[in-house]
C-alpha cells in the first residue's frame, strides 16, 4: 500500500514519456547515474569487500529500466557489469578475473536481468493503462458533445413533427432507448466499436423469429454504430407499424456484403421486407424519413429506398474504410516484442479473446463475401 499510488501523478508519467521519446536523454541519464554510482563505490571501497563490487550499481539499473524501458536498462546493466568487474573485481584494472571472482559477476547479472524485465514490464503496463484512460476520457468528451447534439436535434424534430405530446413522448423514448443500447455496447467494447450484427439483434430482439441476418459480422466505429442504430431502429419501427413486422407471417431479410469499385471497398447493407401488407411511399416525410435519407447520406455514398408493393427494400452503400473500427494495435505486446530476441520463449501467444484478434478475424470473415 505504501507505493500503491506512486504513479498516479500525470506529471510523473508525462515526464517518463518525454524521456522515452528521446534516446539522448535516456542514455544521458544512464551515464550520469553510472558515473555517480562508480564514484560512490570508489568512496566506499575501503568499507566494502571485493565480494561486493556491484553494490552501488543496482540503483542505476532500476532507475534507467523504470524511465527508459527494457533496452536502456539492459545497456545500463551491461555497462555496470563491465565497470564493476574492471574496477572492483580482483585483479583491479584488468579483464582477467581471479579464482572465485566470477560468482559476484554472475549473481549480479542474473538479478539485474530479472530487475530489468520486471521493472520495465511494470512501467510499460502502467503507461499503457494511463494511455488507455486518456483515450477514454477524450473519447467520452467527444462523444458526449456529439450525443447532446444528436439528442437536441432528435427532440426538436420529434416535437415539431408529432401530432400530440403522447406520440412525441413515445417516439422519443424508443429513439433514446436505441441510442442507449448502442452506447452500452460501445462502452462494453471500450469505445473501440460495436458489431453490426449485435446492433441488429438488439434492435430486433422481439422479432428474432421473423428476421434473417447475414453478412453483418464486422465491427463499426463509434459514429457509424450510432448512425446504424438509429437507421435500423427507424426501419424496425416502420416495419412494425406499416410493414412486414406488423403481421405474424412477415419476414425481414438483412444482408451485408463487400463490393469493390474504383473507389475501394464498399459495405452494401440491404433491408428487405416481405409477407406484410402492401406498402407505398409515404406522403409525409417526418423525422424518421430524415434519418433514413438525409442522415444516412452524410456517411453513405449510396442510399435507396424502394417501396415495392410486396415490401420495402432499403439499401445503403458505405465506404468500408469510413465505418470499420480501426484495428487495436496490441500495445500490450510491445514489451514482449522488445525482449523476444533475448528470450524467444517469453512472447505470449495471440489469444482468440484479444480484441485486436477478434477485429482482424471479423475483417477476414467479411472479406470473403465479396461479390
Amino acid at each position: 500500500m505504501l507505493f500503491a499510488h506512486a504513479f498516479d501523478r500525470p506529471n510523473l508519467l508525462a515526464w517518463i514519456r518525454r524521456h522515452r521519446k528521446s534516446p539522448l536523454r535516456v542514455y544521458g541519464l544512464a551515464l550520469g547515474l553510472l558515473t555517480c554510482a562508480t564514484l560512490l563505490r570508489l568512496g566506499l571501497h575501503q568499507q566494502l569487500s571485493t565480494a561486493s563490487p556491484f553494490t552501488a550499481y543496482g540503483v542505476p539499473v532500476l532507475c534507467v529500466s523504470l524511465v527508459g524501458g527494457f533496452w536502456p536498462g539492459m545497456v545500463t546493466l551491461a555497462a555496470s557489469l563491465i565497470t564493476g568487474s574492471i574496477l572492483f573485481l580482483p585483479p583491479a584494472f584488468s579483464f582477467a578475473l581471479a579464482e572465485g571472482a566470477a560468482w559476484p559477476l554472475l549473481m549480479f547479472a542474473a538479478l539485474g536481468i530479472i530487475y530489468v524485465v520486471l521493472i520495465s514490464g511494470m512501467m510499460a503496463s502502467i503507461l499503457l493503462h494511463d494511455e488507455h484512460q486518456q483515450f477514454l476520457f477524450g473519447e467520452l468528451r467527444h462523444r458526449s458533445r456529439n450525443l447532446f447534439a444528436v439528442v437536441q436535434g432528435m427532440v426538436s424534430r420529434t416535437l415539431m413533427e408529432s401530432a400530440s405530446l403522447r406520440d412525441a413522448r413515445q417516439a422519443l423514448e424508443t429513439r433514446l432507448a436505441s441510442l442507449a443500447r448502442t452506447h452500452a455496447m460501445l462502452a462494453d467494447n471500450g469505445w473501440t466499436g460495436a458489431p453490426l450484427d449485435q446492433i441488429v439483434s438488439e434492435e430486433l430482439t422481439s422479432f428474432a423469429n421473423q428476421v434473417d441476418c447475414a453478412g453483418c459480422e464486422l465491427i463499426l466505429d463509434t459514429p457509424a454504430a450510432q448512425s446504424f442504430s438509429l437507421i435500423i431502429h427507424e426501419l424496425a419501427t416502420n416495419a412494425v407499424k406499416h410493414g412486414a413486422l406488423s403481421r405474424q407471417g412477415g419476414r425481414v431479410a438483412i444482408n451485408g456484403s463487400i463490393l469493390s469499385n474504383e473507389n475501394g471497398e464498399v459495405l452494401r447493407f440491404v433491408w428487405t421486407e416481405s409477407g406484410g401488407p402492401a406498402v407505398s411511399a409515404p406522403g409525409r416525410k417526418g423525422f424518421g424519413s430524415s434519418i433514413l435519407n438525409t442522415m444516412a447520406k452524410r456517411f453513405a455514398c449510396g442510399v435507396e429506398a424502394d417501396f415495392r408493393p410486396e415490401g420495402l427494400v432499403y439499401e445503403l452503400q458505405v465506404p468500408l474504410h469510413s465505418v470499420l473500427a480501426p484495428p487495436q494495435s496490441s500495445q500490450s505486446h510491445r514489451f514482449w516484442k522488445n525482449i523476444e530476441g533475448f528470450f524467444p520463449a517469453s512472447k505470449p501467444p495471440v489469444s482468440a479473446t484479444d480484441p485486436a484478434y477478434a477485429t482482424a478475424q471479423r475483417r477476414l470473415d467479411i472479406s470473403t463475401q465479396k461479390r
